[in-house]
């Protein structure tokens, strides 16, 4: 009997003609290229241009050059370039989205758009022909040891601008002004428009900015304040022949520069536009009016579906005018998509905008919050509809319900993972019942929650073998020598819980392996072993994939190529959130090896939110609790503010408030005694220890400032509550009732005291006091 044919196979017929590959469209292609930009370039971007956004914007500093010279050491400037050169000679849809991803992922609206500046100015010279000037700048350009930047328009006709050029001596002297330069702040070169005097021709110069008579003059705008928007004044600059980029008809490459700017603007736009409608939905998604979540109110719903709309609309502008840069038939000097994307961007920007400010009440014209600076900066970037409103509910539901499967997906994985975590430390508390000095209670609860029986020697000495193992594997690829196979794992039958846990715990060092030597980093895309194991042994990196397959935390396509869990991108890309995942299973992997053996406990760099977890709840109390912290930005800013921590984990937590917190000193809370903030987590401190570091803290404080404390967030689930207390008391800290941070907190005489924010996932909250 013939199957019933399924409607989408009738109606999707595109791949009829290829059996097993299908039309390849538009979206795969951009979602190819968007994993390939987060995979090489999000960990630049969270780490390196991110820490400080907020304060630079404040202090309206532009960004630090030194993150342009680690863009070109990255490839960001060589990406679109012709391979010729020196680039890798993607074409522009590639970039575009590139472009967007970047301004997604970025703090700063302006990032990505200066990218691209330099990017097609260095096209320009390359363009140009003249060897003395592609020898003397591209090289720089595309490492990012330079920075050029573009001025061409005054507010009038082409030929009737009032800066000019003109022949004199064997060089030429340029005269005018050029106004409202984006990076002319910090650029070392300039690319000018100018009107030669003689035949009113359009002339294009490269000017340096140590050439004498140019005067870079910062402009006071009001946003996009890190970008070092700035006017150009020349004054009698002389300059060799050799610095003239075009002799004739400079309108004309003007036109084509411009063609492309339009496109790439638009993509600067889309990517702030789509991270501004996620931010915006997941601010709503705690929140509760009327007894029902927001995000259940049918005017909600509506607005985050033309929220929605608007954003996809301007992304399909936008990728038509990306996908048109490919063909051959069209008009080099104006480009309709080109135009047409950029205006819709634009329009969609600032409704999308005004929504969120509706959306967001009070908090939207707040300068703490991400609103205000939006709208401010979009206006800036860009120049500046209506749909049936059963549509416009249906997207929004759509969004909303995409936004939390995302989530759930994303938490899923982590706790999967997590999951993995529970059976490693139960495989060593069992290993470890009945001689673990000092963590027998502990140990004994890890052992009763897991379903083990503590009373079997053979199994004891099964899993000590297991474990015996994989610490030596562990050891080994830490000091850089990776055996050529992975030893032996579990044996024996495949039922019950000795079965299980030693199954997952042996899929937790595997995990664990590979996120160590990237193998779980490479697996962001489809890769075969070979791919995949980069410096590792063939045979290791493949026993390795099998073991995390069986696991559910990668999978294997039909062509053997292996990809890791969707879910566990955003703890792979880089960024806090990764070096917070790191950290986590390098806990659960020193903290069971504690377990077998007598040496003392860990310390508190290894306890839950310190060490390199703290950079991701420095990351949430900037840019997440900022604002709702009442009164700290104030604090922060006053003269002589200073930024306690009280860690103890050896200066990591000390250096991430420090990144992100730049211009305040960090000290020791027993270094001063003015602090407008402490930083004191709660894991790693004995009881009476702990009582006596919230004391100091409120003493230390400021009125008005804040003491912030990252506490354990233990699962629900009865195991991994157990381990959650086992590692504690491995960190050598103590397991704290409910409410206990609370009391000793108010007991210090400190008010406001509230749960401030908590992420099960990451398992951390973090609670917040202020001093009246």
């Amino acid at each position: 009997m013939t199957a019933r044919p399924r409607a989408a196979d009738v109606m999707n017929r595109a791949g009829a003609s290829r059996p097993g590959r299908g039309h390849p469209t538009l979206d795969a292609e951009v979602e190819h290229v968007r994993r390939e930009a987060r995979h090489r370039f999000a960990r630049f971007v969270l780490d390196s241009a991110n820490p400080g956004s907020y304060f630079r914007n404040q202090a309206r500093r532009p960004l630090d050059r030194g993150v342009f010279e680690e863009a070109g050491g990255l490839g960001l400037m060589r990406f679109s370039l012709p391979v010729e050169a020196g680039g890798e000679g993607r074409d522009k849809l590639a970039w575009g989205v590139v472009v967007e991803e970047i301004a997604r992922l970025s703090r700063d609206p302006g990032f990505a758009v200066l990218l691209d500046i330099t990017v097609e100015i260095t096209e320009l010279i390359i363009s140009s022909g003249t060897p003395e000037l592609i020898e003397r700048y591209v090289p720089d350009l595309l490492a990012g040891r330079r920075f050029a930047v573009q001025g061409a328009y005054e507010n009038r006709d082409p030929y009737d601008f009032t800066t000019t050029a003109r022949p004199e001596d064997g060089v030429w002297v340029l005269n005018g002004a050029k106004r409202f330069l984006a990076g002319a702040a910090f650029a070392d070169l300039f690319v000018l428009f100018v009107r030669d005097e003689a035949s009113n021709d359009m002339l294009a110069f490269v000017v340096e900015k140590d050439d004498p008579g140019v005067a870079p003059v910062p402009m006071d705008t009001m946003g996009l304040h890190t970008m070092g928007l700035g006017q150009v004044l020349l004054h009698d600059v002389r300059l060799p022949p050799w610095r003239l980029l075009w002799r004739a008809d400079a309108l004309s490459e003007l036109n084509t520069y411009a063609r492309i700017r339009r496109t790439m603007s638009a993509c600067g736009v889309l990517g702030a536009l789509d991270a501004v409608v996620d931010q915006c939905v997941d601010a709503l998604a705690g929140r509760r009016r009327g007894g029902r979540p927001v995000l259940d109110h049918t005017n909600v719903e509506r607005s985050v579906g033309e929220m929605r709309m608007l954003l996809q609309s301007a992304r399909a502008s936008v990728y038509r005018a990306l996908d048109g840069t490919r063909s051959a038939d069209r008009d080099p000097y104006f480009d309709e998509l080109a135009t047409v994307a950029k205006h819709q961007a634009a329009e969609s920007a600032l409704h999308v905008g005004r929504l969120v400010m509706g959306l967001q009440g009070g908090e939207a014209y707040m300068a703490t919050f991400p609103w205000e600076r939006f709208m401010r900066d979009i206006l800036g970037l860009v120049s500046g509809q209506g749909s049936q409103e059963t549509l416009l509910i249906q997207l929004g539901q759509r969004s909303i319900v995409g936004r939390e499967g995302r989530q759930v997906r994303e938490d899923a994985a982590e706790r999967s993972v997590a999951g993995l975590a529970d059976s490693w430390w139960a495989m060593h508390a069992l290993a470890a019942s009945g001689g673990a000095d000092g963590f027998a209670g502990p140990v004994a609860e890890v052992v009763s929650a897991a379903g083990l029986d503590p009373a079997g020697r053979a199994s004891r000495e099964e899993a000590a073998a297991l474990l015996g193992r994989a610490h030596a594997l562990w050891a080994a690829v830490c000091a850089g020598a990776a055996p050529d196979a992975l030893p032996q794992g579990p044996a024996g039958p495949a039922e019950g819980p000795f079965a299980r846990h030693a199954t997952r715990a042996w899929a937790l060092l595997a995990c664990a392996v590979a996120e160590r030597t990237g193998l779980l980093a490479r697996l962001l895309a489809p890769r075969t072993v070979k791919e995949a194991a980069g410096e590792l042994p063939v045979v290791l990196a493949e026993g390795l994939l099998e073991v995390l397959v069986d696991a559910g935390v990668a999978r294997r396509d039909g062509e053997g190529r292996y990809a890791v869990d969707q879910g566990l991108e955003r703890v792979l890309i880089g960024g806090p959130r990764s070096a917070a995942f790191a950290a986590r299973l390098r806990r659960a992997v020193t903290g069971g090896a504690r377990l077998l053996s007598p040496a003392g406990v860990l310390g508190r760099e290894s306890a839950p939110g310190c060490g390199d977890e703290a950079a991701a709840l420095v990351d949430a109390l900037v840019h997440s609790l900022l604002g709702r912290l009442e009164g700290l930005p104030g604090v922060l800013e006053r003269p002589g503010a200073a930024v306690g921590c009280a860690a103890g984990d050896g200066g990591l937590t000390a250096a991430a408030l420090s990144r992100h917190v730049p211009g305040v000193p960090v000290l020791g809370v027993e270094e001063a005694d003015r602090l407008a903030l402490v930083w004191l987590p709660v894991a790693g401190l004995p009881g009476e220890e702990l009582r006596r570091a919230v004391v100091s803290a409120a003493a230390a404080l400021v009125p008005g400032g804040w003491v912030v404390l990252p506490c354990p967030l233990p699962p629900k689930r009865p195991l991994g509550a157990a381990v959650v207390r086992l590692g504690l008391a491995v960190a050598g800290g103590a397991v704290l009732t409910d409410g206990e941070v609370e009391g000793l907190l108010r007991a210090a005489g400190l008010s406001h005291v509230r749960t401030a924010w908590e992420d099960p996932a990451l398992g951390i909250r973090l609670v917040a006091a202020r001093r009246p």
